[in-house]
């Protein structure tokens, strides 16, 4: 009897255990979020997670997160001008490098405190903000926005 009691709280403690884990969309969330985090890429690049395949393609795969039903849940949406910006070759390439970089982060800023300014005129203009990114010029002189 002991030994039934011993197995059905260990049954409880893996239900909770497992219940307490985040769910993949929650994961996928996170992970997307943290494109926003220009360091973080640049990191990613130095540990060559850029060159390899199967990252490109979960890059590609992580592109439904453009989809207005889930970005509404997306706290830092800067991080799907990212995402798009990782889906050029060039791009993978060059953000490895600290002045492209920092003037990636420089120009994301910038950007904020343009919207912050901005933050009293009508939604369709702050709609209009919103939807223009800065463009990076790579090594090979071809722009990316």
């Amino acid at each position: 009897m002991a030994s039934e009691q011993a197995i059905d709280q260990q049954q409880i403690d893996y239900s909770n255990l497992i219940n307490s884990l985040p769910t993949r969309w929650e994961i996928e969330l996170e992970f997307v979020q943290s494109l926003s985090n220009i360091p973080y890429v640049n990191y990613l690049a130095q540990n060559n997670y850029l060159n390899d395949e199967n990252f490109i393609n979960y890059l590609k795969y992580l592109q439904y997160w453009t989809d207005p039903k889930y970005a509404k849940f997306l706290v830092y949406p800067n991080c799907l001008h990212v995402l798009k910006l990782l889906q050029d070759e060039n791009f993978r390439k060059n953000i490895i490098n600290q002045e492209f970089m920092n003037g990636l982060m420089n120009d994301m800023v910038k950007r904020w405190q343009n919207d912050e300014q901005s933050g009293n005129e009508q939604e369709d203009n702050k709609s209009e903000n919103t939807n223009s990114m800065p463009t990076f010029k790579i090594e090979n002189g071809e722009t990316v926005s």
